[in-house]
């Protein structure tokens, strides 16, 4: 079969955006198709035996050209998934790999600190440019921090990226010592924001639970001992319609004596010392249960509704 310019770009694109020349001929795809591709410009030569399509990601290109797959926090960033920041490329190389090259210049020599290049060493019989999600996950658990680990897993749940037993292909792939980070794992978590408090809530034992139904408020993000509400809003700006709906369902709540704490992606993420610390300030004080001062008024809340 012939394929055309464009045709070999396709090919290429759906496969993770840069495929090998062997991974090409058992696509069925000839060195002659791969150079009148080249010639027509619908592909590029990334490094020796090695194309990516014009629309393929940087980090994918940046990858191929240090010698391996991109894996790790990298491809689970290209995935969609919450994590921490991580300004570094993560590479997955064979073990054996050697004369590892520049991410931005195949002719010059990896220097993993200037290039910010973190390489993991695993060998691997399938030949891509990008990790499968399994295995990206697998050596995000090996380099990353517990916290950027889980919610990066969470996130892949959350979202349903990750295939039927997806997690235990995960857990067969970690490495025995780091098997206890899977654990930490909850498929409830709707946003790394989200993740982030119920794992400092889990490392303190204080009960919560998340993704919580309340009638006539709709489910919560995180319902803390009886009566402490946690929402957290999204990168983007609440107006309109969406706003007014996040304070009706406030006021419901603090009318029926539940202590709402709602708090921005930024606060989370950038501000998180003085968050964390506010919320175990609030548990310590015993906020999160019902008492003297936070009783369950159901009665008012229902008047004032009505009135």
């Amino acid at each position: 079969m012939t394929h055309a310019p464009d045709s070999v770009a396709r090919i290429i694109r759906i496969n993770g955006g840069a495929l090998s020349y062997r991974a090409l001929e058992g696509l069925g795809v000839s060195r002659a198709a791969v150079a009148d591709a080249l010639a027509a410009r619908a592909v590029a030569r990334v490094r020796p035996g090695w194309f990516a399509s014009a629309d393929a990601a940087p980090d994918v290109v940046r990858a191929v050209r240090v010698g391996g797959a991109l894996t790790a926090a990298s491809a689970a960033r290209l995935a969609g998934l919450w994590s921490l920041d991580d300004p570094r490329l993560h590479v997955r190389v064979p073990r054996t790999a050697g004369r590892l090259r520049s991410p931005n210049d195949p002719r010059a020599p990896l220097d993993r600190r200037a290039h910010q290049v973190c390489v993991h060493y695993r060998s691997d019989p399938t030949v891509t440019a990008r990790d499968p999600l399994p295995v990206a996950l697998a050596e995000m658990i090996a380099c990353a921090e517990r916290e950027a680990a889980v919610m990066a897993i969470d996130s892949a749940l959350a979202q349903g990226l990750l295939p039927s037993g997806g997690l235990e292909a995960v857990r067969q792939l970690t490495m025995p010592s780091r098997l206890r980070v899977l654990d930490a794992v909850s498929g409830g978590s709707e946003s790394g924001t989200e993740s982030r408090i119920r794992l400092l809530l889990r490392s303190r034992n204080i009960r919560h639970r998340t993704q919580v139904h309340l009638p006539r408020v709709g489910y919560v993000d995180l319902l803390v001992g009886d009566r402490l509400v946690i929402e957290i809003d999204g990168a983007g700006f609440h107006t309109g319609p969406e706003f007014e709906e996040d304070r009706r369902r406030d006021f419901e709540l603090v009318m029926r004596g539940y202590l709402v704490l709602r708090l921005s992606y930024r606060q989370v993420m950038s501000e998180w010392t003085v968050v964390s610390e506010g919320i175990l300030a609030l548990v310590a004080r015993g906020e999160h249960r019902w008492g003297a001062r936070s009783v369950h008024h159901e009665g008012l809340a229902t008047a004032l509704r009505r009135a």
